[in-house]
């Protein structure tokens, strides 16, 4: 059974790798490029410096200082970015909106104030105060038109703006999970790397004693280097993920911060029956249902337009194509959207079920240590059998880790989907 499934939410923010070997495979091809980060961070002596890190802080500090950050990963940077724009539009367009609103109660104002018995007896001519009245409403109707426009404009920064926050919150909760897995990773490793210490000095004594042929004694002290190898790796690939969390919160980077660990228990996610809810609420579908109205409401000006006289047939056309376009799109997102949840419910059941089966190996494992235990206080195994097998429990101890890691983090994207984050 498969113990890594895709991580379908923060992926597309930013999103850190939770397989172990792919993992490693792919940070060895990037440290040594990367060094210069952790050389950046500490030369940023504006930075705050803290002692440890907590996953509530994390977030706090990413999402409300991020106009203090000097260095941005490129995602991150483009999403922050847009969120900095979009409160500066925000404020502008609700200002718009009101000064709009505003004139509109001044030019209705004027309308009545034209409209009164007493303008006629001022010698006003009937005809010419008719005609600033149709002037006025039609005045009117363009400015309700725009207050429309902005209002659906403002709607749409605000869910750019919600949904850049969560995305952050997402993408910074699973680096932060990462670290602590990197850790347990670490841990394993060292204890591995001790293991493998014990397996050359046994075979270099099996050796002397001409129990074993070189070439074993060889391959023996491979096995350890590449251990040693891993285990570098492994610190590197910590190195760096914290450097770039620090980055991206703003704060100082240092090799020997604590991060403190979070509560992870695993959860048996269930599909719910329908999905239209969870759609309908999405930003992705409320921006496309958002563009819709847009469309149609450039339609509608561009048709007045034409029987004005300012517009070409050309004109009307492709904007009856644009509403098409919008009206597919619109289609399209919803589809998606589907296609996406109902593969983030699978990946959620397979991960609960990879869960429990790490948790049957591990008690497995367990049980086999029990035995194993007795024949060696009997003399029956070796010191150094016995080490092997309490090194294949604290592996089976670190997949159910993992196995629980990776729901939580579908947990994690199941709750920003209920919020609209897809």
């Amino acid at each position: 059974m498969k113990k890594v499934f895709p991580f379908l939410c923060a992926v597309t923010i930013v999103s850190a790798p939770f397989a172990v070997h792919a993992q490693t495979g792919v940070l060895n091809q990037t440290v040594e490029a990367n060094q210069t980060v952790v050389e950046v961070v500490n030369e940023e002596s504006a930075l705050e410096v803290i002692k440890e890190l907590t996953l509530e802080d994390v977030i706090k500090r990413g999402i409300e200082n991020s106009k203090n950050l000097t260095v941005l990963q490129l995602n991150l940077e483009i999403t922050k970015n847009e969120q900095l724009k979009t409160d500066y539009d925000k404020n502008k367009t609700a200002q718009d909106i009101k000064d709009l609103e505003d004139r509109i109660d001044v030019l209705k104002s004027e309308r009545e104030g034209l409209d009164t018995k007493e303008k006629f007896e001022n010698g006003k001519n009937p005809i010419d105060l008719q005609a600033s009245i149709i002037a006025l409403e039609d005045e009117i109707k363009f400015l309700e038109t725009a207050v429309k426009r902005l209002e659906t404009g403002q709607l749409q920064l605000q869910m750019q703006e919600d949904e850049a926050k969560e995305g952050i919150r997402l993408m910074l909760t699973s680096n932060y999970i990462n670290l602590l897995l990197l850790q347990e990773q670490i841990n394993v490793t060292k204890k591995s790397m001790q293991s493998a210490n014990n397996d050359v000095n046994k075979n270099q004594l099996l050796y002397k004693l001409g129990r074993i042929s070189q070439e074993k004694l060889h391959n023996v002290q491979i096995a350890k280097e590449n251990v040693d190898r891993q285990l570098e790796k492994q610190e590197k690939s910590y190195s760096l993920t914290l450097a770039d969390l620090c980055f991206k919160i703003g704060i100082t980077y240092q090799p020997d911060m604590v991060v403190k660990p979070v509560g992870i228990e695993p959860v048996d996610i269930v599909k719910p029956e329908e999905y239209n809810s969870l759609i309908e609420n999405s930003y992705k579908m409320n921006r496309a249902e958002k563009s819709l109205v847009s469309a149609i409401l450039e339609r509608k000006e561009v048709y007045k337009k034409y029987e004005e006289g300012d517009a070409t047939i050309y004109d009307k056309v492709n904007q009856d194509y644009l509403v098409k376009i919008a009206e597919q799109t619109l289609a399209l997102t919803r589809d998606d959207i589907q296609t996406s949840i109902q593969q983030l419910y699978r990946n959620g059941e397979d991960s609960y079920s990879s869960y429990k089966e790490s948790v049957r190996q591990l008690e497995l494992k367990k049980k086999e240590l029990d035995v194993l235990k007795i024949r060696y206080k009997l003399g029956r195994v070796s010191k150094y059998d016995y080490e092997q097998a309490q090194m294949g429990l604290q592996k089976a101890d670190l997949d159910v880790y993992q196995a629980k890691v990776q729901n939580y983090t579908i947990q994690l994207s199941i709750e920003a989907l209920q919020k609209g984050y897809i």
